[in-house]
């Protein structure tokens, strides 16, 4: 004891920790100096900027505050609609938490078991308030979201279950098809689904003529051109989607299936009762990555769009690009606007993350 006591406090001991943790950060230090070239640095000085207006023509810079970030919100909100829609907002969630009440008064439920559903409730009544007040870029970065991520998994996570199935014949000839997009670029994506969406000679509005019907312009008719933009994107991530989805199926044992059928379960209510369960940290996942890609979605509206018409197709990400490098450059604001969509991915990853904490299970 007094020996080991002794080794403790004696010089060479605390020369050969020292040693340890300069070893530790010698091997440490390649992988930081990349990351503070690459990427914090440029964050740093992005934020610098966002803090600054820049001339046009020239390299004249003035420091202005917060101002960007206060011309964003007028160009990003709109505050009479938030004013005008807030007392509605308060009714709803009144009405909400009145409903879920009653409804478990009338089960003879304890509301706790109820919590859940008023959770999403909740959710969805303040998202609808959001897209009501929200203008511009912002709105078509949600509503984008919104209408890639949700169809986007429902359709992976059916095809995943369908794959899952034994077939006797080309079954890899199946998966393969399916698979192809992963290994396809968006700006590929773009000029393939361009050649589709053409108004003469696209494959789309020849189909739809064949049933009497005239397709519209897709790329140039601003209700269909981010409806054309949401179809390509979809079917890029199709292939990434179902090889998450088709994973966590076969991480599921096939034990529970022959208890549901021994149970007389359907297939349906093995899918709800079984598979859906067991797949939440599979869906927790692909939610999680879909919501970013889709706020990062930029070489499909490149190619396809540039952000027209007028502004319909343009996202957060294109317009950070717009402001910075298109027409008159306005880099501060860019800057900024590059500050606000890192902060609702945050957001959108912590409300996903909050979720998940009651609705995940795990075997």
């Amino acid at each position: 004891m007094e020996s080991s006591s002794q080794d403790l406090h004696s010089p060479w001991y605390g020369r050969r920790k020292l040693l340890k943790m300069l070893e530790g950060y010698a091997y440490l230090t390649p992988t930081l100096v990349v990351l503070s070239i690459f990427v914090f640095i440029p964050i740093i000085s992005s934020f610098q900027l966002s803090l600054t207006r820049v001339a046009p023509f020239g390299n004249a810079v003035r420091y202005v505050g917060l101002e960007n970030y206060e011309r964003l919100l007028v160009r990003l909100i709109n505050v009479e609609a938030a004013q005008t829609y807030l007392p509605y907002l308060l009714v709803a969630l009144v009405l909400s938490v009145i409903a879920i009440i009653g409804y478990s008064i009338l089960k003879h439920q304890p509301f706790g078991q109820y919590r859940s559903r008023l959770q999403y409730l909740i959710i969805f009544v303040v998202l609808v308030y959001i897209i009501a007040i929200v203008q511009g870029a912002l709105r078509v970065s949600l509503i984008f979201t919104l209408g890639t991520t949700i169809p986007g998994i429902t359709i992976s996570v059916f095809l995943a279950i369908a794959l899952s199935m034994p077939l006797r014949r080309f079954s890899w000839f199946h998966r393969l098809l399916i698979f192809v997009p992963i290994v396809i670029s968006s700006a590929v994506t773009g000029v393939l689904f361009r050649w589709i969406y053409h108004p003469v000679v696209g494959y789309i509005n020849y189909v739809l003529s064949l049933l009497g019907i005239d397709g519209p312009n897709w790329l140039s008719d601003a209700d269909w051109a981010i409806v054309a933009i949401m179809l390509a994107v979809l079917w890029r991530q199709l292939g990434f989607n179902v090889i998450i989805a088709l994973a966590g199926l076969q991480s599921i044992s096939s034990t529970f299936y022959e208890a549901a059928k021994v149970d007389g379960a359907n297939l349906w209510h093995q899918i709800r009762h079984i598979t859906l369960p067991l797949l939440s940290p599979t869906l927790f996942f692909l939610f999680v990555i879909n919501t970013i890609n889709s706020l990062q979605v930029f070489g499909e509206i490149d190619v396809l769009t540039q952000g027209g018409p007028g502004e319909t197709t343009r996202t957060l990400l294109y317009d950070i690009y717009f402001l910075a490098f298109r027409g008159t450059p306005q880099r501060g604001i860019a800057s900024a606007e590059s500050f606000v969509l890192f902060i609702l991915i945050v957001i959108l990853s912590v409300v996903q993350f909050r979720i998940a904490n009651s609705r995940v299970h795990y075997q």
